[in-house]
């Protein structure tokens, strides 16, 4: 071997060796301090090459050749990492989550196979795992805090009661006798305590001019002067119209002044958070016979003169009251699937100002046009 190619060789070991050095130096100097000791360890060694006989072109090559073979599978390493740490970071807690609902799933299938043949002992199992239930949902909520944390739009399943409705559910041996005898909605607009006034539960009825009148234009005012705090927590709506998806897109809109072509457009405003809740309640007031307890889910139902008919959506509460604010509509009550032979179908002329109660428990309500009227119609659908 050379003199010449041993220098080569030694200057690129001192290279290795000095490139070592500054990554251990990394974390305790500055980037200036760093280059200000990377420029001076290398004229360092451009000395020390010149005295054994090296000219500055051979120099430059192995430097130049040097860091950037170091430069370059550095620099690539430290992407493919990062990527890596970003992916593990970002999905290890769905995955962690996964798994225990994979356990959870495994052990609710072990049971109901081991309840199809050896009942007592799940009937052991299930009494002494109680006092369990509570500690295992805090650890279940515990565990899911990562989730929410890289995944923050799944926290408004928080307060969703039933994050999957089944569509094919029936109440079986259903007790139709509350509305065996309803041939009418009963009227109670005189009374001061409907309520109180009721055969029983199940008997649907109305109150005239009891509800507060609130127009469109309120409920523009009531979203501009909150609207940090509907776009966070109650933003979406489902609209007949694909270019209203949210409560911000149908206010500036403006109804009122663009009406549909049709005049058929129809729009469900569902609220079923308590700071929204709060602020939509001292705007459509509760009635005073209506108790205290009513559920925080509520819904703002905006029509069109045209709007075909539609069910009412369904509430948490069985106790459903729906609160005409503005404009008219026709409400039709039809006995749910197990009372239809049973009971009959009534219906009502909801105009504003107008409050009807019924039970979900009997009826369904179905929304129907009214003939010769054009006002916009807003109805406030409770319960409790």
């Amino acid at each position: 071997m050379t003199v010449e190619r041993q220098d080569k060789n030694f200057m690129r070991d001192r290279l290795g060796a000095h490139r070592v050095r500054c990554g251990k130096m990394r974390n305790n100097l500055s980037n200036s301090e760093l280059l200000t000791y990377y420029e001076e360890e290398s004229e360092k060694l451009r000395v020390f090459a010149r005295d054994r006989g090296l000219d500055d072109g051979n120099i430059n090559k192995i430097v130049h050749k040097s860091l950037y073979g170091y430069v370059y599978k550095n620099v690539d390493c430290s992407e493919k990492q990062s990527s890596l740490n970003t992916f593990i970071r970002k999905y290890s807690a769905l995955l962690s989550v996964l798994k225990l609902l994979f356990v959870l799933v495994f052990i609710v299938t072990g049971l109901f196979i081991a309840q199809l043949y050896q009942k007592s002992a799940v009937n052991f199992i299930i009494r002494n795992v109680q006092e369990l239930i509570y500690p295992a949902m805090k650890v279940l909520r515990f565990v899911s805090l990562p989730l929410v944390t890289n995944f923050p739009s799944i926290s408004a399943w928080y307060d969703e009661i039933c994050l999957i409705e089944n569509p094919y559910f029936q109440a079986s041996d259903m007790y139709c006798w509350p509305c065996e005898e309803v041939r009418s909605v009963l009227d109670l607009s005189e009374t001061a305590e409907p309520v109180k006034q009721l055969p029983h539960a199940g008997f649907p009825f109305i109150v005239k001019g009891k509800s507060p009148k609130v127009t469109l234009s309120d409920v523009q005012i009531m979203y501009f002067f909150n609207k940090h705090i509907f776009d966070r927590d109650a933003s979406r709506v489902m609209s007949s119209d694909k270019s209203w998806n949210t409560i911000e897109e149908l206010v500036h809109h403006n109804l009122s002044e663009n009406p549909t072509y049709l005049r058929d457009g129809h729009i469900t405003w569902r609220i079923n958070r308590l700071e929204p809740a709060r602020i939509v309640r001292s705007l459509f007031k509760r009635p005073h016979f209506f108790p205290n307890t009513v559920n925080v889910e509520r819904f703002i139902l905006i029509d069109e003169a045209n709007s075909p008919p539609y069910y009412q959506p369904l509430p948490e509460g069985y106790r459903v009251f729906l609160m005409q604010t503005c404009g008219e509509r026709l409400i039709i009550l039809e006995p749910v699937p197990g009372c239809n032979n049973n009971c009959s179908r009534v219906s009502v002329l909801l105009q504003s100002s107008d409050i009807l109660y019924y039970n979900s428990w009997f009826y369904r309500a179905k929304s129907m046009p009214v003939t010769n009227t054009s006002s916009i119609s807003i109805t406030y659908v409770g319960s409790y």
